[in-house]
């Protein structure tokens, strides 16, 4: 099979994972309610956490002020899936910085056409042989993005309900 490229998903690529920003978001918020070393600094934190009336404000402008949600303030960069003839592939976008930090102002841009090797898609591979090798490059991906968190669950929700092959033929 040859053709044009043909895009089919972007996959999101995250500075950390969703449970460990949560975690560092929550530290700094109660390091900044009642600093360390205060005096009875665990009663002080629980009382702040279930203190309604008070603290929720306040404790939504540190969350803000953190970085805000994790699901789009944290991403880092983009693989965006496609065919390429016979070849599933993915091109890299991402911020271009030596260090990446927790930031609410980045741009993204071209990295790599492909970031991990191509994977071969067998013009008599079913719609789930498609979707297995397509997962497969994700998997290959995540070994060239060791400290990142790439993010593939939306696509493994929505993967095996669609016509992989349909989309694969008309590429």
């Amino acid at each position: 099979m040859s053709g044009p490229e043909r895009y089919l998903y972007d996959i999101p690529v995250y500075r950390l994972p969703e449970k460990r920003y949560y975690q560092e978001m929550n530290a700094y918020i109660d390091g900044v309610l009642v600093p360390n070393g205060t005096p009875d600094r665990e009663v002080l934190l629980e009382e702040s956490r279930h203190n309604q009336s008070r603290d929720v404000w306040f404790r939504g402008h540190l969350g803000k002020s953190y970085g805000g949600m994790w699901r789009y303030n944290e991403i880092i960069g983009y693989i965006c899936l496609h065919f390429l003839g016979s070849q599933v592939r993915g091109e890299y976008y991402d911020v271009n910085k030596k260090r990446i930090v927790r930031t609410r102002r980045k741009v993204l841009e071209y990295r790599t056409w492909k970031l991990a090797p191509e994977r071969e898609i067998w013009d008599s591979s079913s719609s789930e042989k498609i979707y297995a090798v397509m997962l497969q490059y994700l998997n290959d991906c995540r070994e060239e993005l060791p400290r990142r968190y790439v993010d593939s669950s939306l696509f493994e929700e929505i993967g095996p309900y669609v016509d992989w092959k349909a989309l694969y033929d008309t590429s």
